[in-house]
Order: structure tokens, then C-alpha cells, then sequence
């Protein structure tokens, strides 16, 4: 027999997504099968307890996930196929796009991504190598880069391009003037992101600059008094992970873009909305975001440093 909604509220919500599918033409498949996809989505949701759209956050996002990538074929032996999978993680990417535009859900919540081991994985540090890191620090210089790296999710580019009037202390912002597409965005700080570029900005820095006749701007200087290139900054993030001396660490092979992979993944293991983690990142449209998606199945929701 075949399984039905039981949710009223449910049902308009498909209703909704049937005329979100149609109005923009998507040319993978047909709506009946973009509505499938929802419809299971909703009826996994009834049978997990959920009655309410807004109750859904990461946690179960990741949970139906697993119950994708595991669940038998309605025909056929074996389970579902990769391009099965990912046809239904779009779909729901979708759904939560048209829940957004709806104001049904305040917030977005994570849609993995699949790849079915076919490609490299990210390089990204845990929170505790992350806290290893920060613990084999030498100077304050390394340590406000693993602070605007990490903790403010930075690329490399939007790194080297700051400057210290950006470091806004007081207010507890660092600013992005051009970030990708030359958009400006406001990166929150954390009380021991600005107490580190504080005393790296008031301590450090400044010796760096003690003698020399140019003055200048940029946040990351090095011994000349010169803006550290972005090249550098790796070699000094290359630098300090080999100091832990831990060799599973070093052969990560830890840039600075995986540090900022790292924090997104953080960011979605502790349920943070979808809508924070594109602000806070940068990215121009949402669906980019969904690519830092949880995978592993049971990890357990951890802090950021």
C-alpha cells in the first residue's frame, strides 16, 4: 500500500513546491518526480516524529541522508543509484529554497552533498586538531592567522588584501571590502579571535614596522614591513602544522582554504542555519553552501574554537 501524508500542513507545502517546480522550468525531470522526492522526504519526517517544517534542522537533514544512500530500490535489488541520490539531495535543495522564499522556515537547513567516494575529500582539520594548532603557535603573527583563517572562515585572497582598519575591535566585526565578486560582507568575531588580533595588531605588528620609513596598512606584515603575500601566509600555516609534530596532521596537506572548509563543516555540525553560514562565508548563492554538508555518519555536534 502505498504511503500517504498525514500532515495537512504538509500537503500545502507540496502543493507550493509543485508550482515552484513548474513556474521555473527545470528541465531534469518532470515535476511529478520532483514531487516524489518531497513527498518521501515528508512522509520520513511524520515517521521520525516531525509535524512541523520548522522543527527540521541539520541533524535530521544528515539523518535522512544516511536513510537515502541505504534505502533498497522500489525496484530492482541493491540501493539507490548515485544519480538517484543526488536527483533527490537537489530536489530538497530546492524545497528548502522555496521554503525560505515562503517564510515557512526562518532559517535554511543542510542538504549534504554526494559523492559516493568518486572524489578527493576536503582536507579539513578536527576542532581538536584545530586546538592542537593553536596550542604549537610560536608568535601572535600565527596565531591571528589561524584566528581570521578559522574563525572568521577568510580565503586566502580576502587574508592578504586586509588591512588593519578592517580589524573593527570594539564593535567585534572584521571587515571584507572585496571579497569574491567584489561584494564587502561583515565577519562576526569571536572573544578569542579579537583578543588574539588585538594582541597581535598592538604587540607584534608594531615591532614589525619599529624603523621602517613607509607606512603600511595591511593587517599581515612581514620582517621588511611589507603586506604578507598569500603565498607567504601558506608557507607560515605550512610552518605551524608542522610544528605539532603530529604526522596524520602534516599529511593533510592544510592550506588556508581548507581552514576556512573546516570552519563551514564546524558551523554545520553545531545545526547553524544555512542563511548564517553563506553570510558568514561569502558565498553569492546558497546553493554553494550546501557543499560543506555533513556526511559521516553519527558525528556528534561539536564547538568551534
Amino acid at each position: 500500500m502505498k504511503k500517504t501524508i498525514q500532515t495537512p500542513t504538509f500537503q500545502n507545502l507540496i502543493n507550493d513546491y509543485d508550482h515552484f517546480v513548474k513556474v521555473r522550468n527545470y528541465k531534469t525531470g518532470n515535476s511529478e518526480m520532483y514531487q516524489n522526492v518531497i513527498l518521501e522526504f515528508l512522509i520520513w519526517l511524520e515517521e521520525s516524529g516531525i509535524t512541523k517544517i520548522k522543527n527540521v534542522t541539520s541533524k535530521e537533514s544528515v539523518s535522512y541522508f544516511e536513510y537515502l544512500i541505504s534505502r533498497p530500490k522500489q525496484r530492482g535489488t541493491g540501493t539507490l543509484a548515485e544519480k538517484t541520490i543526488k536527483f533527490h539531495l537537489f530536489a530538497l535543495g530546492l524545497f528548502v529554497l522555496n521554503l525560505l522564499e515562503n517564510k515557512e522556515i526562518e532559517k535554511g537547513f543542510f542538504i549534504p552533498s554526494y559523492s559516493n567516494g568518486n572524489q578527493k575529500p576536503r582536507n579539513v582539520l578536527t576542532v581538536s586538531e584545530i586546538k592542537t594548532v593553536y596550542q604549537y603557535c610560536r608568535n601572535e603573527q600565527e596565531r591571528a592567522l589561524l584566528s581570521v583563517g578559522y574563525g572568521c572562515g577568510l580565503r586566502r585572497s580576502e587574508i592578504e588584501a586586509l588591512d588593519v582598519k578592517d580589524i573593527q575591535l570594539s564593535s567585534g566585526m572584521l571587515i571584507v571590502r572585496k571579497g569574491k565578486g567584489n561584494k564587502r560582507r561583515e565577519v562576526p568575531m569571536s572573544d578569542k579571535v579579537i583578543e588574539y588580533l588585538k594582541k597581535y595588531i598592538i604587540e607584534e605588528r608594531y615591532q614589525l614596522l619599529i624603523g621602517k620609513t613607509v607606512l603600511e596598512d595591511a593587517l599581515f606584515v612581514n620582517s621588511k614591513g611589507k603586506r604578507t603575500s598569500g603565498e607567504q601566509l601558506n608557507e607560515i600555516l605550512k610552518r605551524m602544522i608542522e610544528q605539532t609534530q603530529q604526522y596524520e596532521l602534516i599529511q593533510k596537506e592544510i592550506t588556508l582554504h581548507c581552514l576556512r572548509h573546516s570552519i563551514a563543516n564546524h558551523l554545520g555540525e553545531n545545526n547553524a542555519g544555512i542563511e548564517f553560514i553563506r553570510s558568514f562565508l561569502g558565498h553569492s548563492q546558497i546553493n554553494t553552501t550546501y557543499l560543506y554538508a555533513i556526511k559521516n555518519k553519527k558525528r556528534k555536534p561539536v564547538t568551534t574554537f
